[in-house]
């Protein structure tokens, strides 16, 4: 309840404080309507809803965000998914609550074959959870559109849940009938345009690096944030009872709160109370690197650049230049312009084919790619930065 949905995207949109518990709602809703369009029996359709109800209940602070921070801690991947599974596991308030349910829950959010289901209808169940055509989707486009106030994110939802099907195989799939692939067209224009216009904005990204940046500095050289808190063994749902007990007690207030009251004159401190203030960093450099920089082998190291690679470009480049590292930030944006990971098929005289074979629109399979550094508003830090990447990617000024 008090983790946004957005992040900070508020910066830039100020009404985008809506939360992952009413988005959770959403989905649940939706998961209904779905499962009555697939005619789902009531039994199948509660477990449906539950799992759509509690699949976010795993975010952290400023949700995406946070899962970086502990997966940079345990140097492992480990996301909102797995910590959703271990608290429906573990947690004693909800064990009471689902009793044997909570077992098919996280086997449905796991992708696996749910206990006392055929296969069919597990990998079906499966896909009105999490797959390219989705309740978490459907809800989240239509709800951040509506609350920051843009038509970005609007598509027909009544015309696609009407004309959701299933494939006649044994491995059922969710898919749309060919009535309905117009309105998978505008889904997916809204998706490219909420990232495009949204959830990449340069404001927000920079507020979101800022609040990492912050969140590095208190968990690896302050020791604000105790590191073994957040170890987390992800290769069962044993997991680890301090790290569940410490990470529920975290919200977006209660992170701030714990860096600031603790350590005040802090680096990580300053930076949040900046972000706080909406003092944000600014925009020293933006690049397209598949446009701007014409050395193959340069530009390919670039497109690669994960977050290690991306903090030590920052402390190279602050280093050189004789700035703070603390208020310099390399980011690499990429902005999905395809559909989301998987296929959505349409059903076409009862054969399920891909949507790309129908779609009059063509569309490059490989993301948007924006290489940002941003830095603080002094003039001449500005150019000086421009011109370290520039001359670092073999561009001409």
């Amino acid at each position: 309840m008090n983790i946004k949905q957005l992040s900070h995207a508020f910066v830039v949109y100020p009404t985008a404080i809506h939360t992952r518990f009413e988005h959770s709602l959403g989905a649940t809703h939706l998961a209904g309507k779905v499962c009555d369009q697939l005619n789902f029996d009531d039994t199948t359709k509660e477990i449906v809803r539950l799992a759509a109800l509690l699949h976010d209940v795993g975010h952290g602070p400023y949700s995406h965000l946070f899962e970086s921070v502990i997966s940079n801690v345990n140097e492992n991947k480990i996301d909102h998914e797995w910590i959703s599974m271990l608290i429906i596991s573990k947690n004693p308030e909800l064990q009471s609550i689902l009793g044997d349910k909570s077992q098919k829950i996280i086997q449905l959010l796991d992708h696996k074959p749910v206990s006392d289901w055929d296969s069919g209808l597990s990998t079906l169940a499966s896909d009105v959870i999490s797959s390219a055509l989705d309740v978490d989707k459907m809800d989240y486009l239509r709800r951040d559109s509506y609350h920051i106030g843009v038509a970005y994110g609007q598509f027909d939802l009544a015309r696609i849940i009407h004309t959701i099907t299933s494939t006649e195989t044994d491995e059922q799939r969710i898919c749309i009938q060919d009535k309905g692939k117009d309105s998978i067209e505008n889904y997916r224009l809204g998706r490219y345009l909420m990232h495009a216009q949204v959830y990449q904005h340069h404001a927000r990204l920079t507020a979101d690096q800022m609040f990492l940046r912050a969140l590095d500095l208190a968990t690896n050289e302050e020791e604000i944030i105790p590191i073994d808190k957040l170890k987390a063994d992800n290769s069962t749902l044993n997991g680890n009872d301090e790290f569940l007990e410490y990470y529920l007690k975290l919200n977006d207030k209660t992170i701030y709160d714990e860096i600031i009251n603790t350590k005040p004159d802090s680096k990580s401190a300053r930076i949040l109370k900046n972000i706080q203030k909406r003092n944000l960093l600014k925009r020293a450099c933006e690049i397209l690197p598949d446009k701007e920089i014409e050395n193959a082998i340069i530009r390919d190291q670039v497109m690669k650049m994960d977050y290690s690679k991306l903090k030590q470009f920052a402390a190279e480049m602050s280093q050189s230049l004789g700035l703070e590292y603390s208020d310099t930030i390399a980011y690499l944006s990429k902005i999905p312009v395809g559909l989301y990971d998987g296929e959505i098929l349409v059903l076409w005289k009862n054969i399920p084919r891909k949507l790309d074979d129908f779609s009059p629109i063509t569309v490059k399979n490989s993301a948007i790619e924006r290489f940002f550094v941003f830095g603080d508003s002094n003039k001449d830090n500005m150019n000086a930065i421009e011109t370290y990447v520039k001359n670092k990617f073999g561009m001409d000024n």
